[in-house]
């Protein structure tokens, strides 16, 4: 085992080809993790694939979404003669197989709601599928939904360098993500067409070049432009955002208790003004676009008014913690349930809270972003809930994606506690066995 632990270690040592043929890897195990569930699950995602193919079927001519927009024929034919749903358990065929199909018989009346999302990543996704569907002759859905394949590898590919610069175990850096990746609410959500499919990339970039900036290893403008850029493709990214700004002026906060005469406090104001304005003026850019540019119609709603109320939103405090031990996609079909998504969650909340309050050998920045965490975890659910009823004024559950974008924020401090007695070799069992598993039963929980 000694010897099997020192070629790993060594496996990093030549950086740039360790970390070219770690990518060829993990691009090979998310297809293994998507391609078989897309092959046996060929309806459209109940989460909104329908608006979404019809968004990228729209960006091929250059035509963004704008609200009042309808949906173009491809996705209605698609939702009739494919149905939206999972094969053979569930499955809703929307109006007549046929080559048209009218707006009545349609969803929401013929109307669209992806124009909720800014256009980047449908715009992305029709060019990153173009050479796919024009090389191997696919169809557009097939095609684009491909397309997060490469989204789930780089994810696991910016976890995995996130585990190596915090001082994980080499087993564990490229083990975890693995395991990560092998949960139902990634695998299943890469295999269709939504922004969600950028989610382990988002969290894992925004949370650890927080991270790498408290401890001055990046620059401020890294968080920026990362904050930025996943909160334009979705207003959810956000969530990331305010845990990882939670960390950060937190830790500002020990810096000015501890900091002796003369010393500058780190993280200073003047960033921490930056990395909160510019991330939510981004976020905010398509909303108000979307409201200047689109024309009001009597379009059918698809949630209800906002209604909550305090005691309510107490309610909410532990959704994000139960809907993470669930790990499915929220989709509510009785299919088996994964157990290594709980025995995987229950090691990482482990590492979590040991961090955060046990007697266990951490600096302070690791101390800070658990704690932080924890609190992230525990407000996301009240936090999505009173963001949608003051932007959107509808009200909503807490859903899995838009938790899952947390998910690394649970992995990030296991990097210093998967090390000892076994631990890293235990891991590397375990990605095995739950990725074994989603292969083979192809199962959506």
């Amino acid at each position: 085992m000694s010897h099997f632990y020192s070629r790993l270690d060594g496996f990093f040592q030549n950086s740039r080809k360790s970390w070219a043929g770690l990518a060829v890897f993990y691009s090979v195990i998310a297809s293994a993790l998507t391609l078989p569930f897309m092959k046996l699950h060929r309806a459209l995602s109940v989460y909104d694939e329908f608006q979404y193919i019809d968004a990228v079927d729209k960006a091929r001519r250059w035509d963004v979404v704008l609200s009042g927009d309808k949906t173009d024929q491809y996705a209605r034919i698609l939702a009739a003669c494919r149905g939206a749903g999972l094969v053979p358990e569930y499955t809703i065929y929307q109006g007549p197989c046929a080559s048209s199909v009218a707006d009545t018989d349609t969803f929401i009346q013929g109307y669209t709601s992806a124009d909720i999302h800014s256009p980047l990543y449908f715009f992305v996704t029709a060019w990153l599928s173009w050479p796919l569907q024009r090389l191997a002759g696919l169809e557009l859905l097939t095609a684009a939904r491909l397309t997060g394949i490469i989204w789930l590898a780089l994810g696991m590919l910016v976890l995995a360098w996130a585990l190596h610069r915090l001082g994980a175990h080499s087993a564990v850096v490229i083990a975890l993500p693995i395991a990560v990746a092998s949960m139902p609410v990634f695998r299943v959500t890469n295999s269709y067409v939504t922004p969600d499919a950028l989610n382990l990339l988002a969290g894992s970039l925004i949370l650890t070049s927080a991270f790498l900036y408290a401890r001055g290893e990046s620059s401020p403008w890294i968080f920026i432009a990362a904050s930025s850029l996943f909160s334009i493709v979705k207003l959810q990214n956000v969530f990331a955002v305010v845990a990882a700004l939670l960390f950060l002026f937190w830790r500002a906060g020990a810096s000015w208790r501890s900091r002796r005469a003369g010393e500058r406090m780190h993280p200073g104001m003047p960033d921490l003004a930056l990395m909160t304005i510019i991330p939510f003026l981004a976020a905010l850019s398509w909303l108000v676009i979307r409201r200047l540019t689109g024309v009001i119609v009597d379009r059918p709603a698809l949630d209800g008014p906002a209604n909550y109320t305090i005691k309510s939103l107490f309610t909410t405090i532990d959704d994000a913690v139960k809907i993470i031990f669930q790990g499915n996609g929220g989709w509510g079909i009785s299919t088996p349930e994964s157990f290594f998504v709980s025995l995987l969650t229950w090691g990482l909340f482990a590492a979590l809270i040991a961090t955060a309050f046990f007697d266990v050998e951490a600096s302070m920045d690791e101390r800070v972003f658990a704690r932080a965490g924890l609190v992230s975890l525990l407000a996301i659910g009240p936090m999505s809930i009173a963001v949608f009823a003051l932007v959107f004024h509808a009200h909503i559950d807490v859903l899995s994606r838009y938790v899952m974008v947390l998910v690394p924020l649970l992995c990030l401090p296991a990097a210093k506690r998967f090390t000892r007695h076994g631990s890293p070799a235990l891991v590397c069992v375990f990605a095995f066995a739950a990725f074994a598993y989603a292969v083979l039963l192809r199962t959506v929980n």
